[in-house]
């Protein structure tokens, strides 16, 4: 657990990243239905705080990097290099999904707040867009985000590093997105009072991650305990990895009771508050992730 703590930007960016991309997808749902579009203003408003909480990611993985003209430098090596593919993907996801909101957002902040900066510039580049832009764009943006989420288990799913090199880190990666992102998405929508028929969709399907989340917990924790060096096992790393797998599913658990309570109590705190849990608990299994980093110089060796 203490080496997993070493990569704490690393922890915050993988996690609050797939949030976010699992969040997006989410509410392009509510944009899709007769009465979210009538709404649109409202959700493409409540689509800032993706935006901020992937700022945040990306300057956490930053100050991994040293500075960020490192990042700039990784970007040479796209298509050679993982870690280039990954900045490459993200400042992608980013920069499309920062555009499309720039510019839906632009139409209805014309009508609102007129004197904001910019405001008019891009208003006028939105009206001269054909009138399918917006789902079409709401496509790319999705599409880049599950490629950015690839991109990031590709990274590690190195052959020398066992306890990382199997199926279970690109599940757990597109896990996150689900269960993190639907519980997020829950609570955007319940602060703007709209898709409440999303809401509990987005609910069952907070829950069947979750399910997921634990079945491949417990496939993955079986596959750690045959892996091992001549001196170590995996799961020598991280002694207390039962017990903060236990805290991370009763925080999860905690979580959900609120989302299913919120839905009935249509209260915005409570649902964030069962994100709050969800994300934590989400952090602690990245946490635990990054702690059972071992390489193996010949062999290992697989139950």
């Amino acid at each position: 657990m203490e080496a997993g703590l070493h990569e704490l930007p690393l922890v915050f960016f993988t996690v609050l990243a797939q949030t976010v991309v699992g969040a997006f997808i989410a509410l392009t749902f509510q944009l899709a239905t007769p009465k979210g579009k009538t709404e649109a203003n409202k959700t493409h408003y409540i689509m800032t705080a993706l935006w901020l909480i992937i700022a945040i990611g990306f300057i956490a993985s930053t100050t991994h990097l040293g500075s960020p003209e490192r990042a700039f430098n990784a970007l040479n090596r796209v298509g050679v290099s993982d870690l280039s593919n990954e900045i490459a993907t993200g400042s992608l996801f980013f920069a499309l999904g920062g555009a499309y909101w720039a510019l839906a957002v632009s139409r209805y902040l014309q009508k609102d707040r007129p004197n904001l900066p910019l405001v008019g510039m891009v208003s006028s580049i939105e009206s001269k867009l054909p009138t399918a832009w917006q789902p079409l764009g709401r496509v790319v943006v999705a599409i880049s985000g599950l490629i950015f989420i690839g991109a990031m288990a590709k990274l590690y799913l190195i052959p020398t590093v066992p306890t990382w090199n199997s199926v279970y880190t690109p599940v757990s990666f597109f896990l996150t997105a689900v269960l993190a992102g639907s519980a997020l998405a829950v609570g955007l929508l319940q602060a703007v009072r709209c898709g409440e028929h999303l809401q509990k969709a987005l609910v069952g399907i907070a829950i069947v991650g979750a399910i997921g989340v634990a079945i491949s917990t417990y496939l993955n924790y079986q596959y750690l305990t045959g892996v091992k060096t001549a001196i170590f096992t995996a799961l020598d790393l991280v002694p207390d990895y039962l017990t903060i797998t236990f805290i991370r599913f009763g925080l999860i658990a905690a979580g959900i009771l609120l989302l299913l309570i919120s839905l009935k109590k249509r209260t915005a705190l409570i649902s964030f508050s069962g994100f709050a849990l969800i994300l934590i608990g989400e952090l602690l299994a990245r946490t635990l992730f990054y702690g059972l980093h071992m390489t193996v110089g010949l062999k290992a060796l697989g139950g």
